[in-house]
């Protein structure tokens, strides 16, 4: 089955079912106590409210990080990402067959102003818009739930990163000459999307560090994996370490897409090489 780098953002980075498997992570460094928790950004009513054990970590906090900080969020902000340049059109970027595909699907769900924006992006909103006809909203998310409970509690909230970064990442798509491969795929994807959301929800569901791994190179074009791998995954997670480390938190809670915690260059091992004492939580 095909992941494609647009779910992978989708559930990762921006699902339903029990939250009972995915596990809390503790890293103790000296005075100071974080707890980590990997997410997926897309939920159904299905996970309100949030484990109690989730919940009191963040109450016993006096932050909370996330990926971005959303009140960032502004269309101001993004617009310079989300323009198409004039000379260009999604014929010259994609190809005709492939740009009156993306419109074709697009217009089925009546998102037909979406083709006065970047391809990549129309794309990620075709595979939001099907998600959401599915029941998933990212409203009803981990992260936007713990922001919500955040807010009533009076807790810092911090973004990790500045609020354009993934949107900078994503726009270079198309000079890195990857862009074409990520619409066919988002594309094909559409048709299997219920069933791939399932695998996904219940592989995370179920806490499987390698499972997970796996799915990221799945199907991936060597070009993709490596810039999902070295830019979207391990350049952040140093930054995010960076910053913490700035920062310096006496007791936080970070919630970051799931990917971002496991394998060689995951959090949890930049953590372990940074001198944190990573369990987890009661073990």
């Amino acid at each position: 089955m095909r992941f494609t780098l647009g779910l992978i953002l989708l559930l990762w980075g921006v699902a339903g079912y029990s939250l009972a498997a995915p596990a809390l992570w503790s890293a103790i460094k000296d005075d100071q106590q974080l707890w980590l928790f990997g997410s997926i950004h897309l939920a159904d009513e299905s996970i309100s409210p949030l484990p109690n054990s989730l919940q009191a970590r963040l109450t016993h906090s006096k932050h909370l990080y996330v990926e971005v900080d959303p009140s960032r969020l502004t269309p101001d902000v993004l617009a310079p990402y989300l323009t198409l340049p004039k000379q260009q059109t999604w014929q010259s970027r994609l190809g005709e067959p492939l740009a009156a595909e993306l419109k074709q699907q697009l217009d089925k769900l009546h998102l037909a102003h979406l083709s006065a924006l970047p391809p990549w992006f129309a794309a990620m909103q075709l595979s939001q818009a099907n998600a959401q006809r599915l029941g998933f909203s990212s409203d009803k998310g981990v992260d936007m739930q713990l922001l919500r409970l955040a807010q009533q509690q009076g807790i810092t909230i911090t973004g990790l990163e500045p609020p354009t970064l993934v949107f900078e990442l994503l726009s270079s798509l198309a000079e890195r000459q990857l862009e074409q491969d990520f619409v066919r795929h988002t594309l094909a994807e559409q048709a299997q999307l219920a069933e791939q959301l399932t695998l996904l929800l219940s592989t995370w569901q179920a806490g499987d560090e390698q499972a997970l791994l796996a799915l990221l190179q799945d199907e991936q074009s060597p070009d993709m994996t490596t810039f999902i791998e070295q830019e979207l995954l391990l350049a952040r997670n140093q930054l995010w370490l960076e910053k913490l480390a700035h920062q310096a938190p006496s007791s936080a809670l970070i919630v970051v897409g799931a990917l971002h915690l496991y394998g060689e260059h995951g959090l949890l091992q930049l953590l372990r090489n940074a001198g944190y004492q990573v369990n987890k939580a009661g073990s």
